[in-house]
């Protein structure tokens, strides 16, 4: 049975970061550092069998195997009679078996044999799943942490990082990067300590499914009792609900205390009842205080950019009953609450332009000349281009907003446009400092078969900054211009 949330398709423009980096950590973890456990335990069963403890130890190990796990005397035979390095391998992982040697009186009456159980031992505790699994019975803050990134073969990291992100994507925009990363390594705190309460077992737990399942209780308490969309898999059964979120806590919840009491399997139920009933509890009780803050725009599906789209509405609303009084300074609040958007600057330009508002334009153009190239930006700049042909000297042909329309002509590669507005600096005695520059570029972007334009900016180059490298650059070009053209005519 399989039953997920499809509530919000994956948005890349609020990609989710940690949750992508709590994949890729626990795929590095898995090859880069559990890739080397099978030459660590390989190593742990040499160094068992060449302390010579098979011999010593084998008998207590099989009778004490078989009494916990209530094996018959033919099946007892069977685990006497493995191969010696399977056995020793055996051995090695039985931490309650250890701790019987440990306390043996035999044990510690024998120096070598307590030296050689010791290097076995700690040869068997680089295995990653000894050194920084969860053991219950042998609590450790190291195994409590580091339990959460490790997993026992592939599929298991395979299925894991599945549920991750179909969980983490949404919770991360719902509740924000570092409240969701402070919860999800909560959640699985709380599934390991769970575990230790309940049953403080000898065995080593790994996995970042009790913190997944934290997930899952955290989807459920954001969403409350609003119905969302579910995809469910019944066997043959496939396809979409929708329901109340915490109509499927009870399921989820039944599901694992069912494979608890009757399962006979190595999941670890008591970490994902524990993580998912943390999870749960950590959003739902402060949501309903009012404690907590979650992206509602997100839950809600509503666009994010609404709140913007109803403002330029209502400045759209304005300029249609020719409020401009009350355009103005409408317009320099909403730039200051939304900088950079086109949409925004095409509509008060005119207004700024036409009613020659020097405060208005001033904060337009500033934005203008700040955008990233684009066709509402190059638009833009083509309108005011073409504006500065009949513009009123006081505001739009000021020497300054010139020259950085002639740079963001340039840059956009609209070479007609940008020979106005350089013809009009050209004629002014104080000029940019990059004007030679300026001028350099835009002979690039002519035509080449416009010589008679690419010469005037020669000429005007030659007389102004005759010692300049771009003077001289644009002579020989100039000149390279009249050999081709002259050849072929």
């Amino acid at each position: 049975m399989l039953i997920i949330p499809a509530e919000h398709p994956l948005n890349w423009k609020k990609p989710p970061v940690i949750t992508l980096l709590l994949v890729l950590l626990n795929v590095l973890i898995y090859f880069a550092y559990q890739g080397g456990d099978q030459a660590r335990e390989e190593q742990a069963a040499k160094l068992y069998l060449d302390g010579g403890l098979l011999s010593r130890e084998r008998a207590l190990f099989v009778d004490s195997f078989g009494h916990r796990r209530e094996l018959d005397e033919a099946h007892k035979k069977a685990v006497a009679a493995l191969p010696r390095s399977q056995l020793a391998t055996l051995v090695l992982s039985d931490l309650e078996f250890e701790q019987r040697i440990h306390h043996d009186p035999a044990y510690q009456a024998d120096p070598a044999w307590q030296q050689a159980r010791q290097r076995a031992e700690a040869a068997r505790d680089q295995i990653s799943r000894y050194r920084f699994g969860f053991i219950p019975a042998k609590f450790s803050v190291q195994g409590l942490f580091g339990a959460m990134f490790l997993h026992a073969d592939f599929s298991h990291l395979a299925g894991n990082m599945l549920f991750l992100f179909i969980f983490g994507f949404a919770l991360e925009i719902a509740l924000g990067r570092w409240l969701y990363l402070g919860l999800y390594l909560f959640s699985g705190l709380a599934s390991h300590l769970l575990w230790w309460m309940l049953d403080p077992a000898w065995v080593t737990g790994i996995g970042a499914s009790g913190a997944i399942a934290g997930l899952m209780g955290m989807y459920l308490g954001v969403y409350g009792m609003r119905r969302i969309n579910f995809f469910y898999w019944l066997g043959p059964l496939f396809g979409y609900f929708r329901a109340p979120a915490l109509w499927i806590l009870p399921i989820w919840m039944g599901k694992e205390l069912y494979g608890l009491l009757l399962a006979a399997d190595h999941v670890n139920y008591y970490a994902h009842l524990g993580g998912m009933a943390a999870g749960f509890l950590a959003v739902w009780l402060p949501r309903q205080g009012g404690r907590l803050k979650v992206d509602e725009s997100y839950l809600h599906k509503e666009d994010p950019d609404a709140p913007f789209k109803r403002e330029l509405q209502g400045l759209d609303q304005l300029i249609g009953r020719f409020a401009l009084d009350q355009v103005a300074p409408r317009g320099l609040d909403l730039l200051q609450r939304y900088p950079g958007r086109i949409e925004l600057l095409d509509k008060l330009y005119p207004v700024a332009q036409g009613r020659q508002d020097k405060a208005l334009l001033t904060a337009v153009l500033k934005q203008l000349f700040a955008l990233p190239p684009s066709p509402g930006e190059r638009a833009l700049l083509l309108r005011m281009a073409q504006d500065s042909n009949t513009a009123t000297p006081a505001l739009l042909l000021h020497s300054g907003v010139q020259a950085h329309l002639l740079r963001n002509l340039l840059r956009a590669s609209e070479a007609r446009a940008a020979l106005s507005v350089w013809r009009r600096l050209g004629q002014l005695t104080t000029r940019p400092t990059d004007f030679a520059a300026l001028t350099l570029h835009l002979a690039k972007l002519l035509d080449r078969q416009d010589l008679t334009t690419i010469s005037e900016l020669n000429r005007l180059l030659a007389h102004a900054y005759p010692a300049s490298e771009q003077a001289q650059h644009l002579a020989l070009y100039c000149q390279h211009l009249a050999a081709r053209h002259s050849v072929a005519r």
